[in-house]
Order: C-alpha cells, then sequence, then structure tokens
C-alpha cells in the first residue's frame, strides 16, 4: 500500500512526515538530522501529538513494513504539520541544550588580537539564543496551529433547533 497511488484513504506514514522534516527543514542535510532519526523520535512520541490535540493515534499500525499512524478518524496533513512542528520544537530546544552544555566558562574570550594576528572563538552562547530563538518561533506557530485545530476540527457537542437533522422525531420548525 504505497501512499502515492491514494494519499486520502492510505494512512500517513512516519516516514514520510520524518522525509518531509528531512527535506522542508533541514534541506537534505544529514548533518542536522538522519531520517531514520527523525523517524524514530515521530514513532516514539505520537502521544505528544495526541496530548496537543486531544487526539488518539497510534504508531501501531503497519503497512508496507512503514508504521502508520491511525485511529478512529483519519490522520490528514494538518495532524502531519501539527506534528512537524512539534518535532521542531523539541529539536530546537535538544540543540540549545546540547551547546549550553558544551560551554567551558573557563575561556573567557570571544576575539584576542595581536598585533596583525587575530583570534575569534565561536560565541556559543550567541549560537544558543538563536537556537533558542527558533524554539521559541517554532513554539508559537506549533500554539497557532493547535488552536486553530482544535477550534475548526472540533465536532459539535449538541446540536439543537434547525441544525438539528430530520427523522429525530422532534418538529422543525
Amino acid at each position: 500500500m504505497a501512499w502515492d497511488s491514494d494519499r486520502k484513504q492510505t494512512p500517513y506514514f512516519v516516514s514520510t512526515i520524518a522525509t518531509g522534516i528531512y527535506r522542508d527543514e533541514f534541506d537534505s542535510d544529514s548533518t542536522y538530522q538522519p531520517i531514520s532519526s527523525i523517524s524514530g523520535w515521530l514513532e516514539n512520541n505520537v502521544g505528544l501529538l495526541n496530548t496537543e490535540i486531544y487526539s488518539a493515534f497510534s504508531g501501531s499500525g503497519m503497512a508496507d513494513g512503514d508504521t502508520a499512524l491511525v485511529n478512529t478518524g483519519g490522520f490528514k496533513f494538518e495532524e502531519a504539520d501539527i506534528f512537524k512542528q512539534i518535532y521542531l520544537v523539541e529539536y530546537y530546544k535538544k540543540k540549545t541544550r546540547a551547546i549550553l552544555k558544551n560551554i567551558d566558562s573557563s575561556v573567557d574570550f570571544i576575539t584576542l588580537r595581536d598585533g596583525d594576528a587575530t583570534i575569534t572563538r565561536t560565541n556559543k552562547n550567541e549560537i544558543a539564543k538563536t537556537y533558542r530563538g527558533l524554539a521559541t518561533d517554532a513554539q508559537e506557530r506549533l500554539e497557532k496551529l493547535t488552536a486553530k485545530y482544535n477550534i475548526y476540527g472540533a465536532a459539535p457537542v449538541q446540536v439543537a433547533g434547525t441544525d438539528a437533522p430530520d427523522g429525530t422525531g422532534e418538529v422543525n420548525y
């Protein structure tokens, strides 16, 4: 069951989302994250998506040896985009922590000059701030996507009046 044949009826594969992140966000550069690492993270963190959008997706569906995200409804592009944003938020937070963990406080210079010679050390604090900014941007986008999804994707709890379907036994005015 290849997802290219009929995208609307095929469950969304973890590898499809991982490949999208790899191509769109990391420009197919494996020095950021390999596809296997991205898809492994996605498979193991379906619960974060469920918590974010009040869903019940499971990564237990299998098709063609790939993990398919399934639930009682359907996994569509909206859910995939939210899942992608969750991944990016966590990825940027992890990169920030990794950089801050490797900062050595005993080295207190950024640039040294001696005559015509200049030695410039990478300011890891600034790099960490950049990643933190990216994480914040991704978090804001995630919150907007989630709010829109939860507002517009929510089914009504009760239908009354002229909105009620015919044949309910009630008089329709």
